[in-house]
């Protein structure tokens, strides 16, 4: 977890504050009571430890697997979801995923349905489920396991999975700072060209910075049959890349956010999955709730998502608003990280 002091006790007070609310606290409140922290605010939903949807804040998987090892809060709710976890892996192996209900879960694991319902709100992050009520409060909330479920021994197995991941996001972000100084192997001037004649020593900067070849990129996205969308993902990965490394922070995050909905719409359609909608929300929505990518992965393509939406100028209202490099190259290094789960 790559977050200073400051930003890890803004982390535990949005836990413990959302802990009244299962579906959030709110968003406005807590940045105005902490208006001074504003930066390390955006810092934890940039990192993806923070969801802020309909102006709520949750805490994501990825969060409450390092808060379950301090917070005695979070260790509690996730001894909650273990109890739950294994409750959903044994109703699909006799049941084939039939739905079960709140108080019926309460009813079979001894928790009361205020426990349950705390303990789904992070449940429901996870990859277990082939559909479920996202509004955990309400009466007639659900959830139903996939065949997905059989993946994992225990829940604690997929709080570390999310730790595991997290560090490797973390030392790959440290050793991209490092080449921040790094003179780059071939001339600027040709890298500010965007010519389609320096795609070779475009991809060898690529290779040497994430240990990713054009060759290998491609037989990772072969769902994408039509040769003229091929090129132009290539293209856009590319330039994404070399804008990010140049300090164009802007274009190289709207390029990187738009490359990654693209291979998330053709990855649904290439598994015959419609979205919930036509939109980057609906493909990852999609994608967590059939289980086609590991949690961690779908809050990296949410965490792309938050970041294309600080692209629109009424998002800079001031300057720790606007996006840093660092930021941009984070945006670029998440296609490859999400590819590799394809």
């Amino acid at each position: 977890m790559a977050l200073s002091n400051q930003g890890k006790k803004l982390l535990n007070d949005i836990f413990s504050a959302s802990l009244k609310s299962p579906n959030g606290m709110s968003a406005l409140r807590f940045r105005a009571d902490n208006a001074q922290f504003l930066s390390d605010i955006d810092q934890l939903e940039n990192l993806g430890y923070v969801r802020r949807s309909n102006d709520l804040y949750s805490i994501t998987l990825m969060a409450f697997a390092y808060l379950a090892k301090e917070n005695l809060d979070a260790r509690s709710i996730a001894q909650n979801c273990g109890l739950i976890f294994a409750l959903l892996q044994g109703n699909y192996r006799h049941n084939l995923g039939q739905r079960i209900t709140v108080p019926d879960i309460s009813k079979k694991t001894n928790l009361s349905e205020g426990d349950v319902r705390a303990a789904l709100s992070i449940v429901i992050q996870t990859p277990i489920l082939g559909s479920y009520i996202a509004d955990v409060t309400r009466a007639d909330a659900y959830v139903e396991p996939s065949e997905s479920i059989l993946k994992y021994k225990s829940f604690e197995g997929i709080l570390q999975g999310q730790e595991d991941w997290d560090k490797r996001r973390n030392k790959q972000y440290y050793e991209s700072k490092k080449l921040t100084h790094v003179r780059p192997k071939y001339p600027v001037e040709q890298e500010t060209s965007l010519s389609a004649t320096l795609s070779k020593g475009n991809w060898k900067a690529i290779e040497n910075e994430y240990d990713e070849t054009k060759k290998s990129f491609g037989k990772k996205i072969n769902f994408v049959s039509d040769s003229h969308r091929r090129k132009i993902i290539f293209r856009d990965v590319e330039h994404s890349f070399v804008l990010a490394y140049l300090g164009f922070s802007k274009p190289a995050v709207i390029l990187a956010g738009s490359v990654i909905e693209e291979l998330l719409r053709l990855y649904l359609k290439h598994k015959n999955i419609t979205p919930t909608n036509e939109s980057f929300d609906g493909y990852i929505q999609t994608c967590e709730q059939k289980g086609l990518l590991k949690a961690g992965i779908s809050r990296l393509s949410d965490s792309a998502r938050h970041f294309r939406n600080l692209v629109h100028l009424s998002k800079e209202e001031t300057k720790s608003h606007t996006i840093s490099k660092s930021m941009a190259k984070g945006a670029v290094a998440s296609i490859f990280t999400i590819t590799n789960d394809f």
